[in-house]
């Protein structure tokens, strides 16, 4: 006896036995679960692999900050990374002529890349300032550029 939902499909009708078409989507499905999987995990060994290679190269200081989740000025990308993880967004703004880079954590609005949470600001590759807003606010240069 077919399953009601197979033996209605048009695929698995005119191409495939129910028992087919479920190997087939099963298949898809842990393919794509797989792909998924690998990908987060590249994230957490590069990650692990910062921790282990320059986290113990790092002032009391910053490692504390890292510790907590926290930011402190003139931290580097890779500490800021290591500290608060992989930005949903990157933006480079220009202020005063010179580039400023944004990293903007996580969204709160809808758009990751127009909308943030929490904004990190680079210059010449260092924290310089960053903003936390407890509502949706729509990611615009700050009037006058980087406050």
């Amino acid at each position: 006896m077919n399953h009601p939902m197979i033996s209605t499909h048009p695929i698995a009708n005119r191409w495939l036995d129910g028992a087919a078409f479920i190997v087939i989507v099963r298949v898809v499905l842990l393919s794509n679960m797989f792909i998924l999987a690998m990908g987060l995990a590249g994230c957490d060994s590069e990650r692990h692999r910062m921790m282990k290679e320059q986290y113990p190269s790092y002032s009391e200081a910053v490692r504390r900050a890292i510790d907590r989740g926290s930011l402190m000025r003139n931290m580097n990308e890779d500490q800021v990374f290591l500290s608060l993880g992989t930005p949903v967004c990157k933006k480079e703004i220009e202020y005063q002529g010179r580039p400023v880079k944004v990293w903007l954590y996580p969204p709160i609005g809808r758009d990751a890349c127009v909308t943030a949470d929490f904004r990190v600001y680079f210059e010449d590759g260092l924290v310089t300032t960053w903003d936390h807003f407890t509502k949706p606010t729509r990611f615009t240069d700050p009037p006058g550029g980087v406050p």
